[in-house]
C-alpha cells in the first residue's frame, strides 16, 4: 500500500506559514500601527529597506548545501536557525515604537528567518518521492495566500485586542509546534533520495551562481523576477494606511484585509488549476496587464474619494492581481532551479525577486509624502504599465525565436 505523505505536506505548510505570516506582519501589518503613531510615509518606506538581507539569500542559500553537518544536515540547520527567531520575535515585542530600535530587529529578524526558510523546504523536500514534489509547490502556494489573511488581517485583530506584544508572542508559539512537527517528521518520514554531495561540495559557491547566469534564455526571466511585482506588491503594502486616511477603523481594516487575502488565495489557486492551458510566458504577460489594470482603480477610488462598493471592489482586484502574479512567479521560480542545485538557484531568484520588492515602496513612500495617495497610486500604476508592455514585447520576441527555432529542426 502507498504510504501517504499527507501529513509530511502539513509539517511543511505549517512551517512556511510561521514564517510567511510573521514577515506580512512586520511589513505589511505593522505599518497600521506605524501610521497610528506619526511615522510618515518615507519613514514606512524607508522601514522596508529592513528586508534587505531577503535580497541576499543566495549567501545564505549555497552554504546550508555546502557546508554541512555529518548528519541531519538540514535539521540541524533550522534547529539552529530557529532559536534565532525566536529570539528576534522576543525582542520585538518588548521594542519601543522609535525608528532605530525597531529597525535594527527587523533586520536581524529578516535575516533569519530568510535562511531559515532554506533547510525547512530542503528538509521536507528530501523526504518526499518525486510524485509528491509537484503538491508541494502548490501548497507553498497557497500557504503563502493564507500567511496574508493571517499575518495582514488576523493578526491585526489580535493587535488591536490586546496589544503590540500578542502577535509576536504567538509567532513564538506557532514557531515552537513547527519545530516539534520537524522533529516527528525527522523520525517518521526517512530521506528518499541518499544523493551524493560530492560534486555540490567541490564546486566553489561563485561557480554555482555563475552557472545559473550561464543558462540559456535567463536574462528575460531575470528582468520579470525584478520588474513584474514591486509595483502591485508596493499597493498591497500601502492599501492599509490607504483605508485608514478613509476613515475606516482598525477592525474594519483587517477584516476587509482578511477578505482580500482569501481572494488573493483563491486567484492562486484559479491558476494552479489552468496550468495545463497556459504557457508561463502568456500568464506573465496577461497578469501584467491585469497589474496595471488594478493599480489604476486604485488611483481612480483614491483620486475621486469614494467610500462605497467601488472601493471594495478596487481592493478586491488588487488582492486578485497580487494572487495571480505570486502564483505565477512562484511556480516560474521553481520551474527554473536545478535538482543538483535547487538552494542555490531558489536563492538567487529570490534575491532578484526581492531586490525591486524593497526598493519601489521606499520610491512609493516619497511620492506618498509629496504627492498624496492618488499621486503614488499615479505613479504606480504608470510604472506597472511600462512593465506590461515590456512583457508583452519581451516574451513575443522570446515564443517567435523559439517558435522559429523549433521549424528549423
Amino acid at each position: 500500500m502507498p504510504r501517504s505523505y499527507f501529513a509530511l505536506h502539513g509539517v511543511m505548510g505549517w512551517c512556511n506559514l510561521t514564517l510567511a505570516a510573521s514577515a506580512i506582519y512586520l511589513y505589511l501589518g505593522v505599518p497600521l500601527a506605524m501610521r497610528e503613531h506619526g511615522w510618515s510615509g518615507t519613514e514606512i518606506g524607508l522601514f522596508q529597506v529592513s528586508g534587505l538581507p531577503v535580497v541576499l539569500k543566495f549567501l545564505m542559500a549555497s552554504p546550508v548545501d555546502k557546508f554541512r553537518f555529518s548528519q541531519s544536515n538540514y535539521l540541524k540547520w533550522a534547529a539552529l536557525l530557529s532559536i534565532g527567531f525566536v529570539m528576534c520575535l522576543w525582542a520585538l515585542a518588548g521594542a519601543a515604537m522609535r525608528f532605530q530600535s525597531l529597525f535594527l530587529i527587523a533586520l536581524c529578524m529578516t535575516l533569519v528567518s530568510s535562511w531559515l526558510d532554506v533547510p525547512i523546504n530542503a528538509f521536507v523536500l528530501r523526504r518526499l518521492p518525486e510524485s509528491e514534489r509537484g503538491k508541494s509547490g502548490a501548497i507553498r502556494s497557497s500557504v503563502t495566500a493564507l500567511a496574508s489573511v493571517m499575518g495582514g488581517g488576523l493578526m491585526l485583530l489580535v493587535y488591536g485586542q490586546w496589544g503590540w506584544q500578542w502577535p509576536f508572542y504567538s509567532f513564538i508559539v506557532m514557531t515552537g509546534v513547527g519545530a516539534l512537527f520537524m522533529f516527528w517528521a525527522y523520525c517518521q518520514y526517512p530521506v528518499q533520495h541518499d544523493e551524493p554531495q560530492q560534486r555540490v561540495e567541490k564546486r566553489s559557491l561563485c561557480e554555482m551562481w555563475r552557472s545559473y547566469f550561464q543558462r540559456p534564455n535567463q536574462l528575460v526571466w531575470n528582468l520579470i523576477l525584478v520588474l513584474h511585482f514591486p509595483f502591485i506588491g508596493a499597493a498591497w503594502l500601502y492599501l492599509k494606511p490607504t483605508l485608514l486616511a478613509f476613515g475606516l477603523t482598525v477592525s474594519e481594516i483587517a477584516w476587509l484585509s482578511a477578505w482580500a487575502g482569501l481572494v488573493a488565495a483563491f486567484a492562486s489557486f484559479c491558476y494552479s488549476q489552468t496550468l495545463k492551458h497556459w504557457s508561463l510566458s502568456r500568464a506573465v504577460s496577461v497578469f501584467s496587464v491585469i497589474n496595471a489594470v488594478a493599480l489604476f482603480s486604485l488611483y481612480a477610488v483614491s483620486a475621486m474619494q469614494w467610500h462605497d462598493w467601488r472601493l471594495i471592489a478596487s481592493v478586491m482586484s488588487v488582492a486578485i492581481a497580487l494572487g495571480l502574479s505570486s502564483g505565477v512567479l512562484f511556480a516560474g521560480i521553481m520551474s527554473q532551479c536545478r535538482p543538483e542545485l535547487a538552494a542555490s538557484d531558489y536563492g538567487l531568484q529570490s534575491s532578484l525577486f526581492s531586490l525591486s520588492r524593497i526598493v519601489v515602496p521606499i520610491s512609493a513612500g516619497v511620492l506618498l509624502d509629496r504627492l498624496g495617495f492618488s499621486g503614488m497610486y499615479l505613479g504606480l500604476a504608470c510604472c506597472a504599465l511600462l512593465v506590461s508592455l515590456v512583457c508583452c514585447f519581451a516574451l513575443e520576441d522570446r515564443n517567435k525565436q523559439i517558435s522559429i527555432t523549433s521549424r528549423g529542426q
